[in-house]
């Protein structure tokens, strides 16, 4: 049994390459370049907005699941970071679920995880230069959907705990539904925010979504573009 989850999860053991330099040392030397103006020559605002996207890496869980997991190789490592996000993806479904999304400590933890995937999703336009490239597109395709989710789930969370649709939604499948309205842009206005405070999020739900389809046509964009020179070639 070991050896097959084993197999599903890691694949062959070659595939599991050694990481040479600690999350924690990375962190500081993406800083440093980001600084330093190391790949681009940045400034002002943008600069301000790069150091902040990666600044705030030390404030999340994921780059101390990645520290835990990086002396046993990039496999380890990234399976980790997967079951995270999936982990992230269900906990809104939940709280929800169980009734606990009443409780403000709950919406508390899915508004500071979600906090962790916006920065993330932003530092994949903003910073990509930080990162390695990509195991798998295909990979990156399933963390982008579960990113997408949580998001979607995560709003669900913030509009039924602190009771943003009052007189519209009345149940947990309501905000969902509503939820998921929201993030497809469909807007069937079936359900809508009746105080300010709802139609503020549901602004800044939409600046999220959107963001998210820029960042997904940029990525699209940059696989076919990377195909084309290597036929080219």
């Amino acid at each position: 049994m070991k050896e097959i989850l084993y197999k599903l999860f890691m694949g062959k053991p070659e595939y599991n390459r050694p990481i040479r330099i600690s999350p924690y040392k990375d962190y500081f030397i993406s800083l440093k370049r980001i600084w330093n103006n190391h790949k681009h020559h940045d400034m002002g605002f943008e600069k301000i907005l790069r150091l902040f996207l990666v600044s705030t890496q030390i404030v999340f869980p994921g780059l101390h699941i990645k520290a835990m997991f990086w002396k046993k190789g990039l496999i380890y490592k990234n399976v980790a970071i997967e079951f995270y996000v999936l982990f992230k993806t269900i906990l809104p479904l939940v709280l929800l679920l169980s009734g606990l999304y009443k409780y403000k400590l709950a919406v508390f933890l899915v508004v500071y995880l979600l906090a962790e995937t916006l920065f993330y999703v932003s530092s994949l336009i903003f910073v990509s230069d930080i990162f390695v490239k990509p195991r798998s597109y295909r990979r990156n395709i399933l963390m982008l959907f579960l990113n997408y989710l949580e998001i979607t789930m995560s709003f669900a969370v913030i509009y039924a705990g602190l009771n943003l649709l009052k007189g519209s939604a009345v149940s947990v499948m309501d905000y969902i539904y509503f939820s998921f309205v929201t993030s497809s842009t469909i807007g069937y206005g079936d359900f809508h925010p009746t105080i300010n405070a709802g139609k503020i999020m549901v602004c800044m739900h939409s600046i999220v979504v959107l963001s998210f389809v820029v960042l997904i046509v940029n990525f699209f964009g940059s696989k076919v573009e990377m195909i084309h020179h290597e036929e080219e070639k």
